[in-house]
Formats: C-alpha cells, sequence, structure tokens
C-alpha cells in the first residue's frame, strides 16, 4: 500500500481546521450554554433552598405565634375566669349583706310592734286595773277608806324630819286635818292621840270635812302639807298607764 503523503498531509490539516473550527464556534459556545444552564440551574437550587429554609422559617414563626397565642389565650381566659368568679363571690357578698340587713331590718320592726303591742295590752291592762280599783274604792265603807287615808298620813308624818315635825309642833295655829267625811268624834280623839304620839304632847289638831277630796285626806302646818288622794293616784296612774308610747327609731 502507498501512502500519499500530500494527501495525509492535507486531510490532517482538514482535520485540525475542523477541530479548530469546532472548537471555536461550537463547542465554546455548548460550552457557555452548558455553564449558563449549570448556573442557571445551580440557582435555581440556591432560591428554592433559600426559599425552603424561609419557608420553613415562616412556619416555624407561624407555630410561635400560634403557641403565643394559645398562651396569650390561657391566660385571657384565666384572668377572665378570676375576673368571673371575682365578681360572683362580690355578688354573693352584696346579696348576703342585702339579706342581714333585710333580716336585722325585720326584727326591728317585729320587735317594735310587738313593744307596740305589749304596751298596748299594758294599757289595757292598767286601764282594767284603774276602773276595777275604782269600784272596789267606791264599795268600800268611806270610814274604811278614811281611816286608811289618815293611816298612810300618819306613816308620812313619821317619815318626816324632826325639825320638821319639831315645827308643826310649835305652831300657833292647830295642825289642820281634812277628810272627804266628817270624823266622828271618837274617831277625831283617837286620831288626835295617833298624831300626838307622832309630833308630841304640845301639838294641837283641829278636823275639817272637805267632799271635794273624794277618797282623800291632808295634813296641813303653816309650811307643812301632807295629801292622800286615792282618787287623784288611780286618776294619775291611768293616764300614765294610757300614755301613747313614743315610736322607737332603732
Amino acid at each position: 500500500m502507498q501512502i500519499d503523503w500530500w494527501t495525509f498531509g492535507l486531510q490532517t490539516i482538514n482535520v485540525l481546521v475542523l477541530i479548530w473550527l469546532l472548537q471555536r464556534f461550537l463547542f465554546r459556545p455548548v460550552k457557555a450554554i452548558i455553564d449558563a444552564r449549570r448556573d442557571a440551574s445551580e440557582k435555581l437550587l440556591a432560591d428554592a433552598e433559600a426559599a425552603r429554609n424561609a419557608a420553613q422559617e415562616a412556619v416555624a414563626a407561624i407555630e410561635a405565634r400560634r403557641k403565643d397565642f394559645s398562651k396569650e389565650g390561657e391566660a385571657i381566659l384565666a384572668a377572665a375566669q378570676a375576673t368571673a368568679l371575682t365578681e360572683r363571690a362580690n355578688m354573693l357578698e352584696q346579696a348576703r349583706q342585702e339579706a342581714a340587713r333585710i333580716e336585722t331590718e325585720a326584727h326591728k320592726i317585729l320587735a317594735r310592734e310587738r313593744e307596740t303591742q305589749r304596751h298596748e295590752l299594758e294599757a289595757q291592762a292598767g286601764e282594767l286595773a284603774v276602773v276595777m280599783a275604782r269600784r272596789l274604792l267606791d264599795l268600800l265603807p268611806a270610814d274604811t277608806v278614811t281611816a286608811a287615808l289618815l293611816e298612810a298620813l300618819a306613816q308620812d308624818l313619821a317619815a318626816l324630819p324632826a325639825e320638821a315635825r319639831r315645827e308643826l309642833a310649835a305652831a300657833e295655829r292647830p295642825v289642820v286635818v281634812t277628810t272627804a267625811t266628817a270624823l266622828s268624834a271618837d274617831a277625831q280623839t283617837a286620831w288626835q292621840e295617833r298624831l300626838t304620839q307622832l309630833l308630841g304632847k304640845d301639838a294641837r289638831f283641829t278636823f275639817g270635812e272637805d267632799p271635794g277630796l273624794i277618797a282623800g285626806a291632808t295634813l296641813q302646818g303653816p309650811h307643812t302639807l301632807l295629801r292622800r288622794n286615792w282618787r287623784a293616784d288611780l286618776d294619775r296612774l291611768g293616764r300614765s298607764l294610757t300614755m301613747p308610747v313614743p315610736p322607737s327609731h332603732e
């Protein structure tokens, strides 16, 4: 086989030229395109990774916010429950105080009503007692009533200070004993002796009658007046028992 070196050389040159042309006009642009696409892919991957990281961070932030919201909600709920319990306790306390006030006021009103009823019953009983006493007094013999009144005057006379009794005994005028009905001579003598024992033998007495006394008797000296009057005492007692009781302002 015979080699044509010119042909071989030309073909070699053609191959080299072709390789140079391919290198210059094909491989470099293709490589540039590949590099550009690789860079774009890497950028896309980096952007995707950044987006994924951002999404994860956003999810974490949302989760943290959700937890904060949950804690805040629990705190708000706890505060609301505490406020409700406090208000409920305050309302119960106010209701208890109001009930206690109403109960106390009711007890006061009931006590006043009972007190009023008691005084009314006492007044009625006192009035009835006075009426009965008056009727019994009217049934007693006049001499018996007069004797009892004079005995009461004698006790009052005995209770006077010694100086007052000496003044009565030494008076220029006789001591005047007045009764509603006239005393008999024997009764005057007996009572003069009784009173003389109290004032002394120098005492002088005179007895008089005054129908206006009505179950009464008096012993009067210059500066001393002793009075006993059952009728007046009964009337005064009746008025005091029937006197209205002022309302209580508790």
